[in-house]
Formats: structure tokens, C-alpha cells, sequence
């Protein structure tokens, strides 16, 4: 007998959030990347932002991805006056943060 693994896609939901104080600039574009704890991108998307709160919704083949807790999720938040954000990867179970990081 022959088993056929899962067919099916694992969604990763979020938002972003600018973590300084400054006024939030009023247009931009957000670029998350879900990656693996190596770094591999396994999704990505590209959004405008036009709130201080951003929405993402990223999706990828549950196959690609057996350890949905060992995820990490990259961001950053590009503005006509500066860029915010991971300098890190960051797990998909924190509060995805953005920092500036062209001060």
C-alpha cells in the first residue's frame, strides 16, 4: 500500500508594526519573507503599507515546511524617509517589530 504525504498549504498571518516612536510614515512597501531557521525563503510577498500596522498573509506547501515552529519570518518597511526593519530573523510566533535601520 502506498501513502500519499499531506497535499496541503500551511498560512502564516500577521502584521507588522513600526517600533519607534516617530510618526509612521504615510506610504511605503512592507517585503515579509518566511524563511527557515537557515535562512532558505520558502514564501514572500510585497505590499503597500499605508497604515502603522501592515497585514501580511504569507503561504507555503506544507512540505516544504514539516517544522511550521522552526519558521522565521524577515521584514523590512521601505518609505520615501527611511527603512524599518528585522534585523533579525524572528520566530512566526513573536510580534513582528520593525526597527529603523537606516539612522
Amino acid at each position: 500500500m502506498t501513502t500519499t504525504p499531506d497535499i496541503a498549504v500551511l498560512t502564516v498571518t500577521g502584521s507588522a508594526t513600526i517600533r519607534d516612536h516617530d510618526e509612521p510614515p504615510a506610504e511605503g512597501i512592507l517585503s515579509v519573507k518566511l524563511v527557515t531557521k537557515d535562512g532558505e525563503v520558502l514564501a514572500g510577498i510585497a505590499a503597500e503599507a499605508t497604515e502603522s500596522h501592515t497585514p501580511f498573509t504569507l503561504s507555503v506547501d506544507v512540505a516544504m515546511a514539516p517544522n511550521p515552529a522552526a519558521l522565521r519570518l524577515w521584514a523590512m518597511l521601505r518609505t520615501p524617509v527611511g527603512v524599518w526593519g528585522t534585523p533579525d530573523l524572528i520566530t512566526v510566533r513573536e510580534e513582528l517589530v520593525l526597527s529603523r535601520v537606516d539612522a
